[in-house]
């Protein structure tokens, strides 16, 4: 079935007397709605008690759509367990680090341990499955709602799972286990693998922490591929599980590898030129169209609502989230519930069914979308061969041992790689793409890993060396290849084999100076004979061999005078750049773009900064998006000739326009004649 570009809507008929549901239905046909996303919390609806099953409600709601030519994306309701199966088997929910436990009420907060919890999900998966698997307007599936899997379970089901995964790791050798951990510290070494105790929330060993992290990223990505395999028995249409812009909740790489298609949910606003990275990432992480299951079209709120998004937002948000690589915008929700959880979370309709203030919005989005579906289906973004790698164990190898400050505030990975990595390489022009650690980078020409900290997971390093021996540049650093896979330091050297590819020696590294401290300073660089700015945060201190050349020297601290912070060498057809500490944004946006540059890389846009820019290629043609993201007036220079599709304004080669404030300009270059 050939699914159209749309825009969607979550919608929960279980909330609302069905008499209402048609109502809705129409409405959403009067505003352009495309899809309903249904089912996601309604366990208790299609199973009122153990073994009945009563699909009627969902029913109405799929045959309906079809009659008004609404797609239906279905989700599976393991988020919620019904009171009659918490009362029955109350282990189905997790026992957390901090004492807590699980309760009927909330939502994701079960234990993927506990055989009851595996057994009713996934009969009532299943049944879903039979009863909608064949039907023609449900297009897709959403495993669960927003696993996060970094603050898993601790009970006594998910200790012995532990212990089982832990003593598989390391093929049933415990005093592998014990070394590469290093147990002898603080007498925690274990004489067998059920010695393993529960994670507490205590001082803890950081990589015993990591351990138990990528445990529970492993029992939700099961989760997510044991249902996913149970629909696909009954259903050909694609299955995903709805992910949050977290990389530490649930694995970015593992999910691209176990679901048919990307789903992302994201209520940005406050630093919202971020989403651009995410935007950017979903769509690379299968090299394929990713769906956008939720997103606000005013605010967010649960029992208080937050803060009033300006005109344009709307349009401005679901434009940036297509000409990324998304195939369709979902907004949570259609209509405000009365009451519950989310009474105060904005939505396109109030929950007396009246319109809201940004109607016009949605309906212009909505109409704009379905009027460009060639431009969105016949059309992909394109990167430039530059790739930079953000990843999830990197996230839970910080998250679990920060490491450094950075400018005086805690280290915090994602964070710090939006702010001062992906958005100076976008703003830089350079058509970066994003990806996971087992993201594709063959046609590559430059890959980037800044801290990426283990390369021995799944053969990371010897991939990238491969890659680079052919003709590849690796830009490794900083804190690259500086972890074991138990999540430890190297003791023969500083990294594992950075040093020894890179033809240079890490002599030492020291942490940034506290502001306001008896002597600190301000560590400085030297970058082609003129002085920048670092990042505050360290500095390996490097020497370099015969075949490596310095790039960047350090200034104005004396125990770094004479060594390197940036140095390059040759390695087969390719080479390697290796950071010891990170450069200020500028400099690390000038550095990264030179070493572009030699690859024939070079800047594609001219833009000030608060204009994100993609340009989009396929059998449509060529387009460049243009779309202002931080509610000021902007400017951008015109590549080509051609024409606006969404205002039908004509543009010539060479020209400087301004954009308004959330303005979005989507140029197609005019055919030769």
């Amino acid at each position: 079935m050939s699914i159209k570009p749309f825009l969607g809507v979550a919608y929960y008929p279980e909330a609302w007397d069905e008499s209402q549901i048609e109502t809705d239905l129409d409405n959403m046909v009067r505003y352009g709605i495309g899809c309903v996303r249904i089912a996601e919390f309604a366990w208790k609806t299609m199973e009122p008690r153990e073994g009945e099953f009563d699909f009627s409600l969902i029913r109405k709601v799929v045959d309906e759509c079809k009659k008004r030519n609404i797609y239906v994306i279905l989700g599976t309701p393991g988020a919620c367990p019904p009171v009659w199966l918490s009362e029955k088997h109350p282990d189905i929910y997790a026992r957390y680090v901090d004492g807590r436990i699980g309760h009927n009420g909330a939502r994701r907060n079960n234990c993927f341990s506990d055989e009851n919890f595996v057994y009713y999900s996934d009969r009532i998966t299943e049944k879903m499955a039979e009863c909608f698997g064949k039907d023609q307007n449900v297009i897709g599936w959403q495993v669960d709602n927003e696993i996060n899997a970094s603050s898993g379970c601790v009970c006594p089901k998910c200790v012995a799972a532990f212990r089982k995964w832990v003593k598989n790791r390391y093929g049933g050798d415990v005093e592998k286990f014990n070394r590469e951990i290093d147990t002898r510290v603080f007498s925690t070494a274990i004489d067998d693998f059920d010695e393993l105790d529960r994670l507490y929330n205590q001082w803890t060993n950081p990589g015993y922490k990591a351990l138990w992290m990528q445990f529970w990223q492993s029992q939700a990505i099961d989760y997510v591929e044991r249902q996913r395999n149970i629909i696909k028995r009954y259903s050909s249409a694609p299955v995903g599980t709805d992910m949050m812009p977290t990389v530490a909740a649930l694995s970015y790489s593992q999910a691209s590898q176990k679901t048919d298609v990307m789903m992302f949910n994201h209520y940005y606003y406050d630093n919202y030129p971020e989403v651009e990275t995410w935007l950017n990432y979903l769509y690379n992480c299968k090299k394929k169209p990713f769906w956008l299951t939720e997103t606000s079209c005013c605010w967010n709120g649960s029992a208080i609502s937050n803060y009033m998004r300006p005109y344009g937002f709307t349009e401005m948000n679901g434009w940036l989230a297509v000409v990324s690589g998304a195939e369709n915008v979902n907004y949570w929700l259609w209509r405000t519930h009365y009451g519950a959880h989310e009474l105060m979370h904005g939505s396109v309709l109030e929950s007396n069914g009246k319109d809201r203030h940004v109607k016009n919005e949605v309906m212009r989005f909505a109409r704009d979308v379905a009027r460009n579906a060639d431009f969105i289906e016949k059309t992909r973004p394109v990167s430039s061969g530059l790739y930079v790698m953000l990843s999830g164990e990197a996230d839970i190898e910080f998250s679990t041992q920060p490491m450094y400050n950075i400018n005086g505030k805690e280290f915090k990975y994602s964070s710090v790689f939006n702010t001062r990595i992906a958005i100076p390489l976008l703003r830089k022009r350079l058509r970066p793409a994003f990806i996971t650690e087992s993201g594709d980078f063959e046609d590559g020409k430059v890959l980037f890993t800044p801290f990426i900290t283990c390369m021995e997971n799944d053969g990371l390093g010897e991939k990238i060396l491969s890659w680079t021996e052919r003709g590849g540049t690796w830009i490794a650093g900083p804190l690259t290849d500086v972890r074991t896979a138990s999540h430890a330091k190297f003791v023969a050297s500083a990294t594992g084999t950075l040093e020894k590819v890179a033809d240079a020696v890490i002599e030492f590294t020291i942490p940034a100076y506290k502001e306001n401290s008896p002597g600190a300073r301000t560590i400085g660089l030297n970058y082609n004979g003129v002085s920048v700015s670092a990042e505050q945060m360290c500095f390996d201190a490097i020497s370099p061999g015969k075949t490596a050349k310095t790039l960047m020297t350090y200034e104005n601290e004396q125990y770094l005078d004479g060594y390197a912070a940036a140095t390059v060498a040759p390695y087969g057809k390719g080479k390697i750049v290796m950071l010891g500490c990170l450069p200020a944004k500028e400099t690390l946006a000038a550095l990264v773009g030179a070493i572009a540059a030699e690859k024939g890389i070079t800047p594609f846009a001219q833009a000030s900064d608060n204009v994100s820019v993609i340009c989009r290629e396929g059998e449509y043609g060529t387009a460049y998006s243009y779309i202002e993201t931080e509610c000021e007036k902007g400017w951008f220079t015109v590549p080509f000739d051609g024409e606006d599709i969404l205002s039908g304004k004509k543009f010539r080669a060479g020209e400087t326009e301004t954009i308004e404030p959330y303005g979005v300009t989507i140029i197609k270059r005019s055919r030769s004649v």
